[in-house]
């Protein structure tokens, strides 16, 4: 796993980075690498790595600088508009923004798995601190989806999965929510960005990529299964409390 080619094709939208970066954040799109690009450059976005399906990976921008990929967004102590100059971003193709078990291939799995092993290391990120573009932006953002497999990527050490038997104290389902790092602004996108994460039965398919796009959460959203819902949470806030701690 650890041969691997990265591809440059540089793009023109960057700046400077003046802080650390702490972040890796995950984001997904319907599009293949190339409409990717050609997207990105047409409205003035970036990420610093594309990865295909096929596994290829693009290099946009250089993780030393700042690519345009999180828009506005905010985690735990960063809300200062957005979590750019703190973050890494890496875009994957996946048809339907990770809502299909099959959106995302073996191949494109094993390449991002590769690449997270490089930069954790280079950079010294914090499992706990790889994230999803829906955790940091709960009210704009579905991606990477619901079928990201976060707890595999946990397994091999990059990101947080919980375990039911280790739960927080806490009864407070917002508390809980914000020490993970969620903007609770509105708590039910927060909750709703929780579930996509880690607790996906509760979220509906979307078969409209754009009215996903454009309600990226439900209204209201209580879960069906709410003492379950709660302690997953509680063992989530769990973890990421253990995992910011090392």
């Amino acid at each position: 796993m650890d041969n691997f080619e990265i591809k440059k094709i540089y793009s023109k939208h960057f700046r400077e980075r003046k802080a650390q970066i702490e972040y890796i954040i995950i984001h997904s799109s319907a599009y293949s690498v190339e409409k990717n690009i050609e997207i990105f450059n047409n409205i003035g976005v970036s990420a610093h790595y594309i990865i295909g399906k096929d596994g290829s990976i693009i290099e946009q921008v250089s993780p030393e600088l700042v690519a345009y990929h999180s828009g506005k967004s905010s985690w735990f102590d960063k809300k200062d508009g957005s979590l750019n100059e703190y973050s890494i971003g890496i875009e994957l193709e996946a048809p339907y923004l990770g809502q299909k078990p099959n959106d995302f291939s073996k191949k494109e799995i094993e390449s991002l798995l590769n690449l997270l092993k490089k930069l954790s290391y280079t950079y010294n990120i914090k499992r706990c601190n790889i994230l999803g573009h829906s955790d940091i932006a709960v009210l704009r953002k579905p991606d990477p989806g619901v079928c990201f497999p976060w707890k595999k990527l946990a397994k091999h050490g990059f990101g947080v999965w919980y375990d039911l038997r280790k739960t927080d104290k806490s009864q407070n389902e917002e508390d809980l929510l914000k020490r993970i790092g969620y903007d609770c602004s509105d708590i039910f996108a927060a909750r709703y960005a929780f579930c996509r994460h880690f607790f996906g039965e509760e979220i509906v398919f979307q078969e409209d990529i754009c009215k996903l796009l454009d309600c990226v959460y439900v209204k209201d959203f209580v879960p069906l299964s709410y003492d379950k819902y709660l302690k997953t949470l509680k063992a989530v806030c769990y973890s990421f409390d253990k995992w910011r701690s090392k």
